[in-house]
């Protein structure tokens, strides 16, 4: 089957200007043209039942490894620069090479050719032959129990750094009603983990509609995107409901953040929803509602250009807006109606990979970022 490009678009550009600082990029103007394009799988069907969320690139852009959960797992290795699948890894479930679960949420390859395997509270590292060199439970190790107070989680939330030796992740309460308290960064090299309290993350909970059964067991919620990242000896997160991002210095353990301004969205999701309903039906109608409302993505880091790309959607709208590498805005542009959030993103090359199901095969949109002197 050949690669297949059925779309191609010109949208327009604006620019942002910022406090200028000594050799620093003030603006950038910028279009950004699209294209789609297809996976050549041959004779295989890749895996797209959660579409491509427990996948990982490469460090060097060449490959995306994407984990097939169902029976038997196995890892399939998709060649990004001729866009086909090139081999499927078999893997073993248990033993001493094992992964000890089918439900990988990520997949982490790493600069010095290992792998990092984890499944929300399991954190595994195999070298480049799949081989098992160290494995971690969030929930389970001493070291990351005792920085933890009494009662207290680690969240889903999570973001490993590029090197794969630390991770980064919300943590709060046991009950999904609780709010988020803090950031733990957990280094797995040197066997510690702290803490970093934070009463603002409460104020997060107000976005978040919890369905109880009863009145009285959570049964489901619905709450924007906690976005987090680690970069270097900082955490970046935010929550995709505010157009505001923190900053985590663990050098010096304090917190910062920035609040950002669109042209084109809302600062932030201003609809009132009640916290707790006790009706399914009233729970899908807040869930379909909540679509509609401002959502604001993790940011990507280009490489090639130098700069991060975030996403932002508010239907109908959808902006691609651009970043110095010291996350000062530099300029937003408005895309195309058409586009979605995608469940998956990438840099690779200076363009920006977004996945696409198409009759359950595999495609990418990819957003061809072209910048103006």
């Amino acid at each position: 089957m050949k690669n297949a490009i059925f779309l191609f678009l010109i949208v327009g550009f604006a620019s942002c200007s910022s406090e200028k600082k000594p050799g620093e990029r003030q603006s950038l103007d910028f279009s950004a043209e699209l294209d789609t394009v297809q996976v050549d799988a041959g004779d295989e069907l890749l895996y797209v039942n959660w579409s491509l969320t427990s996948s990982g690139e490469s460090p060097d852009g060449k490959y995306l490894y994407n984990f097939k959960r169902t029976k038997p797992v196995a890892l399939e290795v998709i060649n990004l620069e001729n866009l086909s699948l090139e081999k499927i890894i078999p893997m073993e479930l248990e033993g001493p090479n094992g992964l000890g679960t089918e439900y990988i949420s990520k997949v982490h390859p790493t600069p010095k050719g290992s792998f990092i395997f984890r499944d929300g509270y399991q954190v595994s590292t195999f070298d480049a032959q799949f081989n098992k060199i160290s494995s971690f439970r969030l929930d389970k190790e001493e070291f990351i129990l005792k920085s933890l107070p009494e009662g207290r989680r680690i969240w889903l939330d999570q973001a490993m750094s590029g090197d794969g030796k630390k991770l980064a992740a919300f943590y709060g309460g046991q009950k999904m009603t609780d709010p988020k308290e803090g950031v733990i960064v957990v280094d797995f090299e040197a066997q510690t983990a702290q803490i970093f309290p934070m009463e603002s993350l409460s104020s997060w909970l107000k976005y978040q509609t919890t369905f109880l059964y009863n009145g009285e067991h959570p049964v489901n919620a619905t709450f924007p995107p906690n976005n987090i990242l680690v970069k270097g000896d900082s955490v970046v997160f935010s929550i995709g409901a505010e157009n505001k991002v923190y900053f985590l210095d663990l050098r010096t353990d304090s917190i910062s953040s920035k609040t950002y301004e669109s042209q084109f969205t809302r600062q932030v999701s201003e609809a009132a929803f009640p916290e707790i309903v006790d009706s399914e039906a009233e729970f899908q109608k807040i869930f379909e509602a909540k679509l509609d409302e401002v959502r604001y993505g993790n940011f990507h880091f280009d490489e090639k250009n130098k700069v991060f790309w975030r996403f932002t959607v508010e239907s109908p709208k959808a902006v691609l807006t651009a970043f110095s590498p010291e996350f000062e805005q530099l300029g937003e542009v408005l895309l195309d109606e058409n586009f979605k959030l995608p469940s998956k993103v990438f840099v690779r090359d200076g363009m920006i990979y977004t996945y696409l199901n198409q009759d359950d095969e595999v495609y990418f949109v990819r957003l061809k970022p072209k910048f103006k002197d």
